[in-house]
């Protein structure tokens, strides 16, 4: 893998699969290599808990945006904690339902159709309200039906350009399965640059490429202990002619 930032703020990634390391490092804290303690919400101290909500879109799969949310006690890494009653959260005013898996611990999960935004409402066992909410920007490819790996381009979508705290990812891949990944955080963006001189792993032949962007946030209400939003909104793949031209020479 080779990973680097140019001067225009660009962050390339080359020959890694298609779970970008963005996606694994956002969703990274809901999993770990063994097993996660749970413990009833009841029996910690409620302003140590540390809350953390995940809403994801992938227009190629179906039309639901999967939500998570997820609750700790001793930070981010902390024991995973199952809500007691009252303590409940909801997520545009409907309850989420709790899930228990042995890597990940207790976590609450629902799925919505056709939303702009999330409110997410958290409350402890002492009555006391965190609300937190989050907009979800959509993003889609421009047509394009050719890449060729001797050409320097610019990418554009349909949607809102790059806001603060947002990444907008492109990624290719070829029919052997090398994946190449570009992204940029400047604010204001409207474009991905991608650069001839990173793409020449990709191997010549049919291929998809695909759009995504990313939002991280600190919560606005959250106790001691704070908390997180990461918000993903996947492109469906198209599929494009990959021309490598390799005898050309560039300067």
């Amino acid at each position: 893998m080779m990973k680097n930032r140019d001067y225009s703020g660009l962050k390339t990634n080359v020959k890694i699969t298609l779970t970008s390391l963005a996606i694994i490092v956002a969703f990274g804290c809901m999993s770990s290599c063994t097993p996660e303690e749970v413990a009833d919400s009841k029996d910690v101290n409620q302003a140590k808990i540390h809350q953390a909500y995940w809403v994801s879109y992938n227009a190629g799969e179906s039309n639901n945006y999967n939500i998570e949310s997820q609750f700790r006690f001793g930070g981010p890494n902390g024991t995973t904690l199952s809500l007691s009653k009252p303590s409940t959260v909801t997520v545009n005013q409907q309850e989420m339902n709790e899930e228990l898996e042995a890597f990940r611990g207790c976590y609450y999960k629902f799925q919505l159709q056709d939303i702009s935004d999330c409110i997410f409402t958290f409350k402890d066992t002492e009555n006391k309200e965190y609300r937190n909410k989050c907009i979800i920007q959509k993003i889609e490819l421009k047509p394009i039906n050719k890449i060729e790996t001797d050409t320097n381009y610019e990418i554009g979508w349909i949607g809102m350009p790059v806001s603060q705290k947002e990444e907008v990812f492109v990624v290719i891949e070829d029919q052997d399965k090398n994946t190449f990944i570009v992204s940029t955080t400047i604010v204001g963006s409207e474009t991905v640059k991608l650069k001839y001189s990173d793409m020449q792993n990709l191997i010549e032949g049919k291929g998809q490429i695909h759009i995504y962007r990313t939002w991280t946030s600190v919560l606005e209400q959250a106790a001691d202990d704070g908390g997180k939003i990461y918000t993903e909104y996947k492109s469906k793949k198209q599929s494009i002619d990959i021309v490598t031209n390799k005898g050309v020479t560039k300067l």
